[in-house]
């Protein structure tokens, strides 16, 4: 498939496709996002999308962000709409923080437990599931130093399976233990420095095979529980056991990797797909959205060359068949150079119910977009607006949009002076 990156060409491609439609609006706007104590004269304007399509987001980076992306995602799920999704997780296992080395050569090992603490569940997240889980070594090491992105794998031991067994899990789990298989205590007993340690041990897949039931599961990798625990002691006689803590997921160079197969779904797996009707946004390296105002921006700034935009908001309805398990936020970001976030995301004064959350009263997301559309005109063009999803690396919720050419579509309501 083609990265994400390299379907800019698209939006010439779009541009055709619809009309666009600009009209100054009496309406109440204004009255609702200023305020009583406005000190202007506030005209009320709304941008109509002139351009969209749903893009095929495959090139995720899914580590390098361990510092603030805390959460992961294992499991399987599908739908008739975006088709057959399954995440699985490769991670270094690495001794504790302050540890800059380890003696384990001659412990005895008693037992291995790999603890993971539970985010959330998908699709029914107060459902019971049947989880069949899986962990395996890995046959190279997860290197500290190389970004890893979506499509990335990294080869198993065949002789190091560890666990391969079903595991009930429910609402009221937190944690789920997983007791690994004898074996790997062979792995872990090393007299190591940290860096060989990781290199030494490789690291460990784990994943939920469909063998079980079908379902995503959410980890709290920032979770102190979330880690390998071995039990061990220093001679045969003792009887009780010590436990050691090896860090697993943060702390450690991890990743995700994400399979999709998209046969006899509504989006066919297709680079791009016209927004007319529908937006579709799916995480896990699925679909991202791309609108493009760029001929009503020229239009407004005809009819106003020295507009002072007050406050500007998409509003994207969710079409009428979306699941209503939706997620909690979207992002938006220009599309052009690296892609950052508009303006007004990255300001730290962020107006409650315009952050990109989804407002149940009017079934649509909501997002402030003043700064960006201000840089619009300032620019005179609008490279184009890409939605994400704002946890679209560890939450397998999804959701669908209107389009561009339906009685409620994509726009942006603007509150102006001049």
């Amino acid at each position: 498939m083609k990265r994400l990156t390299t379907l800019l060409p698209v939006l010439g491609l779009l541009a055709a496709l619809a009309a666009t439609g600009c009209a100054d609006e009496e309406t109440t706007l204004g009255s609702s996002v200023t305020g009583s104590d406005s000190r202007y004269n506030g005209q009320n304007y709304t941008l109509y999308a002139n351009s969209a399509a749903s893009l095929v987001d495959d090139s995720l980076m899914t580590t390098g962000y361990n510092s603030y992306n805390t959460y992961g995602i294992i499991g399987n799920y599908q739908d008739a709409t975006f088709g057959k999704v399954s995440a699985e997780l490769y991670t270094q296992i690495a001794l504790p923080s302050n540890s800059n080395d380890i003696n384990f050569s001659e412990m005895i090992i008693d037992s291995v437990v790999l603890s993971l603490v539970k985010q959330r569940l998908y699709p029914d997240t107060l459902g019971n599931y049947s989880f069949h889980f899986e962990v395996m070594q890995l046959a190279e090491a997860v290197q500290s130093d190389t970004l890893y992105y979506s499509y990335d794998t990294l080869p198993v031991d065949p002789a190091g399976r560890y666990y391969d067994a079903a595991v009930s899990v429910g609402p009221k789990d937190t944690v789920i233990s997983l007791k690994l298989s004898g074996s790997i205590g062979d792995v872990l007993r090393q007299t190591a420095t940290a860096d060989e340690f990781i290199q030494r041990t490789k690291g460990l897949r784990v994943r939920i095979t469909t063998a079980g039931d079908e379902g995503m599961l959410s980890i709290n990798f920032s979770a102190v529980k979330t880690c390998l625990s071995v039990y061990y002691r220093y001679r045969a006689e003792d009887t009780a056991s010590s436990r050691y803590p090896f860090l697993l997921g943060t702390g450690t160079t991890r990743f995700t990797h994400f399979s999709h197969d998209y046969s006899g779904s509504v989006t066919a797996g297709a680079d791009s797909i016209d927004g007319g009707q529908r937006l579709y946004l799916e995480p896990l390296a699925g679909y991202a959205a791309l609108l493009s105002f760029d001929s009503a921006v020229h239009a407004f700034a005809e009819a106003h060359p020295i507009a002072t935009i007050h406050h500007a908001e998409l509003l994207l309805p969710v079409a009428t068949e979306a699941d209503a398990n939706r997620p909690d936020q979207l992002l938006a970001r220009k599309n052009s150079g690296t892609q950052p976030y508009i303006a007004d995301l990255l300001d730290l004064y962020t107006l409650a119910g315009y952050d990109g959350k989804y407002d149940a009263q009017r079934g649509c997301y909501r997002l402030r977009v003043t700064q960006h559309v201000q840089g619009l005109l300032r620019d005179g063009y609008d490279p184009g607006l890409l939605l994400v999803l704002n946890a679209r690396q560890n939450d397998a919720s999804r959701t669908i949009l209107n389009g561009i050419r339906t009685t409620d579509p994509a726009r942006i309501e603007i509150v102006f002076s001049e």
